[in-house]
């Protein structure tokens, strides 16, 4: 009994990590949070998701405000914005565009994107997303729904690995969805 004592003895003194198995560690963890830290720093893929949500909520908006008004409703597709108003162009005073009823959240980027009115159903690109691109410039919904023309609009952030996201509105139905 003597002998297994000792062995365990010796046991308990050589336990834990060896120096190489601590280098390795931090090492490691320093690569995680290195790769972590670029994650949450960059707001670009945020803003990207976010600009698409926003895109797909005001076109479906569009929609069912051109039903429930009985009127063509248009979607002014740009570059730096999508727009809705209820004549071509957005022209003229300030009645011709669409009052938003819902909450946008905008940053000052996209607020000026929007000519500052904070009551038009408008969206901003946001300074971390590419321009926007679009089979259609503009989309006319009348009074029962349907659109103009079928559309796909393209969003993408500007940062490398951040996806291409697409919003699809069917031609006949005017069914707003993502790709």
């Amino acid at each position: 009994m003597h002998d297994s004592y000792v062995v365990i003895a010796r046991r308990r003194r050589f336990t834990g990590f060896t120096l190489l198995e601590l280098i390795v560690t931090i090492v490691i963890v320093g690569i995680l949070a290195a790769v972590a830290t670029a994650r949450f720093v960059s707001k670009g893929g945020f803003e990207s998701r976010g600009y698409f949500d926003e895109t797909i909520t005001l076109v479906r908006h569009a929609q069912k405000t051109a039903i429930a008004q009985r009127r063509n409703v248009i979607v002014e597709i740009s570059a730096d914005r999508v727009a809705v108003c209820y004549v071509a162009g957005c022209a003229g005073a300030a009645a011709n565009r669409v009052r938003a009823t819902l909450d946008l959240n905008r940053s000052a980027r996209m607020a000026q994107n929007c000519l500052n009115d904070t009551s038009w159903l408008c969206t901003g690109r946001p300074d971390g997303v590419s321009p926007l691109g679009s089979t259609a410039a503009t989309i006319t919904f009348d009074g029962l729904g349907r659109p103009s023309t079928g559309a796909t609009i393209t969003i993408s952030g500007s940062e490398g690995g951040d996806v291409t996201r697409q919003i699809i509105v069917e031609p006949e139905t005017g069914y707003v969805r993502q790709a």
